[in-house]
């Protein structure tokens, strides 16, 4: 549908044109080139001129930028991955290290509190007997009056 319209209207145009005659084409072509001769449209096309040539420098430098920078993107990326895997093997190491020192700081401890158990264990032993012999000394101490030397305890039974 759009081809049509567009076949249609370019026919129109060209009947339209050709019946205007040179004349008037050339009327038409003067006055568009007196008018692109004038003072404010010279004006303008300075100015699109300008633009233009300032928009190519913009993009020149930032196409220059984009370039440098995807250039150095993957060295960036190389340094920050070997720094930050730098940083966790240290990190891993200090931990390492901090984890050694505890267990071994524990170790001590129990060590030295199992030492000192035993010192403990040994001392109450060694009490212990020194009770239990105090108490055997007591037990046949030959002037306890609680021995029965003439047997009365037989005797009482007896009766």
């Amino acid at each position: 549908m759009k081809r049509v319209m567009f076949i249609v209207g370019a026919g129109v145009g060209f009947v339209l044109g050709a019946r205007a005659g040179r004349a008037r084409y050339e009327q038409i072509k003067s006055a568009a080139i007196r008018a692109s001769e004038s003072a404010p449209a010279q004006s303008a096309y300075r100015l699109a001129q300008r633009g233009s040539d300032l928009a190519s420098d913009q993009l020149a430098r930032l196409s220059g930028k984009v370039s440098e920078s995807s250039r150095e993107f993957p060295s960036k990326v190389v340094h920050t991955t070997e720094s930050l895997k730098a940083d966790l093997r240290r990190r891993a190491d200090d931990a390492r290290t901090s984890l050694d020192e505890a267990r071994s700081s524990a170790k001590e401890w129990v060590d030295q509190t199992k030492e000192r158990s035993l010192e403990i264990q040994a001392q109450n032993v060694l009490a212990v007997g020194d009770m239990r012999n105090e108490a055997l000394a007591d037990l046949t101490d030959d002037e306890d009056a609680m021995v029965d030397e003439g047997r009365a305890d037989e005797r009482n039974l007896r009766e």
